[in-house]
C-alpha cells in the first residue's frame, strides 16, 4: 500500500510526471540538471510504460538504487492483464498496450513481478522535515491518514481511487490533503504543472507531441514551498 523514503541528506530528489515509454527524453532531463546517479534520487507519479518508444527501458529504471516510483492505472493494465483478465487487457491494448505483443508470456511475468516488487500504490518521502506523498491519481477521502492506517485486503475501489480518479482536478478542488504536507501526482494532462490546494499535478503530457506535452520533472522540495 504505501512506502517510506528516508530523507536524502546526500543529494536531491526529483520527481518526474507520467513517463509513458520515453527513456531517452528522460536521461536528457536528468543530463540538463546535471542528475547525480551516487546522491540524488528520482521518483516516478506512475505510468512508466506504454504509448511512447519504450516501455522495457522505462520499468527496468526501477532496477536502480536511485529510481522509485508509485503504481499507476498503465502499470495495472499490466498486472491485471498478465493475470488473465482479458477484458482489461483488450483495453490496454487500445490505450498503449500493443509494445506488448513483442514479449513472451514469460518476459511480461517478469514485468509484472518487477512492478509489484518496486511500486507500491503510494510513496511518502521525507524532505527538509516536511512529508510529500506521492499518489499517482487521488487520495482517498483527501486524508492521508487513510493510507497510513490501512490494514488488510487492498479494494478494488481504492486501487481505482489512487490510480484512477480524476475529481479533483475536473472540479479543480482547492480543498488540501489532510495530514500531509504536499502530494504529488500525475495521470490527468495539464498544460504546465498546476497546484490544486496541496496536490501538485505532474502530468504535462509527454505521449501527447500533437498538444505540445513535454516531460516535467521537478525538485521536491520545490513541492513544498508555502
Amino acid at each position: 500500500m504505501l512506502d517510506h523514503l528516508p530523507e536524502n541528506t546526500q543529494g536531491r530528489d526529483f520527481l518526474i510526471g507520467d513517463l509513458h515509454g520515453y527513456h531517452q527524453v528522460l536521461m536528457q532531463a536528468l543530463d540538463e540538471v546535471a542528475f547525480d546517479s551516487g546522491t540524488d534520487r528520482l521518483i516516478s507519479v506512475g505510468d512508466l510504460i506504454d504509448r511512447g518508444p519504450d516501455s522495457e527501458a522505462c520499468l527496468k529504471l526501477l532496477e536502480e538504487p536511485w529510481f522509485f516510483g508509485v503504481q499507476g492505472n498503465h502499470e495495472r493494465f499490466l498486472l491485471c492483464s498478465v493475470a488473465g483478465d482479458e477484458a482489461l487487457r483488450r483495453t490496454w491494448i487500445l490505450n498503449g498496450g500493443r509494445w506488448s505483443s513483442h514479449y513472451s508470456d514469460a518476459e511480461l511475468q517478469q514485468m509484472a513481478d518487477l512492478i509489484d516488487e518496486k511500486m507500491p500504490l503510494a510513496l511518502e518521502l521525507t524532505v527538509q522535515d516536511k512529508r510529500l506523498g506521492i499518489i499517482h491519481a487521488e487520495v482517498p477521502e483527501d486524508n492521508w491518514q487513510k493510507l497510513q492506517s490501512w490494514t488488510g485486503e487492498i479494494s478494488s475501489e481504492l486501487v481505482d481511487i489512487l490510480t484512477t480518479r480524476r475529481q479533483r482536478i475536473r472540479n479543480q478542488l482547492q480543498l488540501p490533503v489532510q495530514n500531509i504536507d504536499a502530494v504529488a501526482c500525475g495521470h490527468t494532462l495539464v498544460e504546465t504543472p498546476l497546484r490544486l490546494g496541496n496536490v501538485h499535478c505532474l502530468e504535462t503530457g509527454i505521449c501527447a507531441p500533437h498538444l505540445r506535452g513535454y516531460l516535467t520533472l521537478i525538485e521536491a522540495r520545490d513541492l513544498l514551498l508555502p
